[in-house]
């Protein structure tokens, strides 16, 4: 199947760098799913549809640089969460436009980057949701680096906090429900 590409070149952040507690400590992106290692189901999905793909990892950074040589730690330590995964990778972005998601979602829409990047025209931020909650899948603008810095340099690490800081767009996947489906536990992939 197709993958549409944006009409603007994009960065992609990859977020794989947790301590996978609800995996029993696992490495969640390299965990084996039908065959491949969550990342690379990820990959297949939004390769495609972007221009480079920069990974964000604390663990198993060899294992993380067979499939991008982009492979980057939190600057901040101690896995404080997917902000400081973000604004870790931010300068190792290429282009000003930044796709985001999780390690652990292997059936994200080959349409993801298409649908999310019609209302950035007016928004700093397009997040996909389902039934109305955020998926950790979304669309940035790089020049959000300095409020993404401010919010974990003051310790306010919630993603969705922040999203809902600056001017944002809920874009409806409610068609495509299954497609962010997150594995979290070992359980998950059995």
């Amino acid at each position: 199947m197709n993958s549409p590409k944006s009409i603007f070149p994009v960065s992609c952040i990859i977020l794989a760098g947790g301590r996978g507690e609800r995996a029993g400590g696992a490495d969640k992106g390299l965990i084996t799913y039908k065959n491949k290692t969550l990342i690379q189901h990820v990959i297949d999905r939004v390769g495609p549809q972007v221009d480079e793909i920069i990974i964000s990892a604390n663990r198993n950074l060899e294992l993380y640089r067979q499939y991008s040589d982009k492979v980057v730690s939190d600057s901040l330590g101690d896995f404080q969460g997917p902000l400081s995964g973000i604004a870790s990778c931010l300068n190792h972005c290429e282009h000003e436009h930044i796709l985001i998601v999780a390690c652990d979602m292997p059936s994200l829409p080959n349409d993801l980057l298409s649908r999310l990047s019609g209302s950035m025209l007016n928004n700093s931020i397009s997040i996909a949701t389902v039934n109305n909650h955020h998926q950790l899948a979304l669309l940035v603008k790089k020049d959000l680096s300095d409020s993404i810095v401010s919010q974990v340099t003051n310790k306010q690490l919630k993603l969705i906090q922040w999203v809902e800081s600056v001017p944002f767009a809920s874009i409806s996947f409610d068609d495509a429900s299954d497609a962010f489906l997150n594995l979290n536990t070992i359980s998950d992939n059995n």
